[in-house]
């Protein structure tokens, strides 16, 4: 502890939650006081040194700003300064947990820890509540690009879910490049359209995929994540990677995979974008064949739009004859030729 002597007893500065708390209870004291002033700190027990070393800690944290004479502050406003707080706090957090593997290689070489590590920059992850936070992490410190490919695992499953209650939860900060990749399988879950929507409004491109092998997610040029719990309920082989080489081939697959996977558009921007006059289709029809282009089977297709099996089935071939094309493949791609989709 650091000891200020002087006129008054001595100050003993505390360490760790205990010096936080101090700082919390000084905090919550000036923004009852609005104005605070030395004298009025004094006021309410506290001594010069205290009041030295914690109104220059709340400065330092921008939680106050220093007023005319150097015996009175502002408190600034708590919205913004809190925010600005908890912002870094995660940016922290994240960096801690990116750097663990590497900080723990040099402990166990300094002291001589002779057991076998993984190899530094890749961390394997500790099952699906794991691969979920690391999920959120890299969506808080993405800056520049996060580029997300979503199988059917337990763990998209689950922040999906987590997104729907919460649309806050996986927000990317402006002008970033995102890409977001769903398989086809996910269409057939409320959340995961939902999801879809709310970045399709945010100006985000979606596609859609029919077998994707796995998730996969790249933040920046920081971080990767490979989510294995659709083919483990463990996640089993699930690690994040931080090394330049697996950043590269991770990023090269993500874009193969964007390549390969049909635009997702709603209902509602496919009828905008398909006038009578060029495609005389009605709403239904556009939804059908909109998910037709996703690679969606005729028992999802039906579940998403509200008919049975046996009407899909007419409506779809209906679309084949119209597009002139002998495939179901075939007249996904015809529509978006044509621009109907």
């Amino acid at each position: 502890m650091t000891t200020w002597t002087g006129g008054s007893p001595a100050f003993s500065r505390p360490h760790g939650d205990a010096y936080e708390e101090l700082v919390s209870r000084v905090y919550i004291t000036a923004v009852r006081l609005g104005r605070p002033t030395r004298d009025a700190l004094r006021n309410e027990g506290l001594r010069d040194e205290e009041i030295d070393d914690l109104t220059a800690e709340l400065v330092a944290r921008e939680l106050f700003l220093p007023g005319i004479d150097p015996d009175s502050w502002q408190v600034a406003p708590p919205r913004e300064a809190m925010t600005r707080i908890a912002d870094r706090i995660e940016r922290r957090a994240a960096m801690s947990r990116a750097t663990a593997s590497e900080v723990e290689q040099l402990w166990r070489a300094a002291v001589g820890d002779g057991r076998v590590m993984e190899a530094p920059g890749m961390d394997l992850l500790k099952g699906v509540q794991d691969i979920v936070d690391r999920v959120r992490g890299l969506h808080r410190v993405a800056e520049e690009r996060l580029w997300w490919a979503m199988d059917a695992s337990a763990a998209s499953c689950q922040l999906l879910q987590q997104a729907a209650d919460d649309p806050d939860l996986l927000s990317i900060r402006p002008g970033a490049d995102v890409r977001v990749m769903l398989d086809t399988a996910l269409l057939e879950d409320e959340a995961a359209l939902r999801f879809m929507e709310r970045h399709e409004a945010a100006g985000h491109p979606v596609r859609v995929g029919n077998g994707i092998p796995f998730s996969l997610l790249l933040c920046d040029n920081r971080a990767a994540l490979l989510d294995l719990s659709r083919h483990d309920p463990l996640g089993d082989g699930s690690l994040e990677a931080r090394r330049t080489g697996p950043l590269l081939a991770i990023g090269t697959l993500l874009d193969e995979i964007w390549q390969l996977c049909t635009p997702y558009r709603t209902t509602a921007e496919a009828a905008a974008r398909a006038p009578g006059s060029r495609a005389p289709l009605d709403q239904r029809d556009l939804r059908i064949l909109n998910l037709l282009t996703t690679g969606a089977s005729d028992q999802l297709i039906a579940r998403q739009t509200g008919v049975s099996v046996r009407t899909v089935e007419r409506r779809v071939r209906y679309l084949m004859d119209h597009l002139a094309a002998a495939t179901r493949f075939q007249a996904g791609v015809q529509a978006v030729r044509r621009g109907w989709v």
